[in-house]
């Protein structure tokens, strides 16, 4: 099981990222949330509210996301990282594993 961090420009993008992950099976579930962003930026510091999303998903999808996000994101560099859980309960990673099969 992989869960990917991605950041959106806003809460109508993620969702629109989301469903189109989950419609093609790419994902088994996309939560949502709202965030505060402190970066650099041309030798300043901006500050944004953005809109971030932990994509669940298996190992043999993560390039698949990968894809569809970068085909449908706003940011020319959007943050696509990913992370390899040690452990998930057993039945949540059977059901997850039937939706993006």
């Amino acid at each position: 099981m992989v869960f990917l961090y991605i950041t959106c420009k806003n809460q109508e993008e993620a969702k629109r990222i989301g469903r189109q992950l989950v419609r093609e099976k790419a994902a088994g579930c996309v939560n949502i949330f709202p965030i505060s962003s402190v970066y650099g930026d041309g030798g300043g510091v901006r500050e944004t509210e953005e809109t971030s999303m932990i994509v669940k998903t298996i190992d043999s999808k993560v390039q698949e996301v990968e894809d569809i996000v970068r085909s449908i994101h706003s940011y020319k560099v959007p943050c696509i990282a990913s992370f390899s859980l040690h452990r998930l309960n057993h039945e949540y990673k059977e059901w997850l594993t039937s939706q993006v099969v």
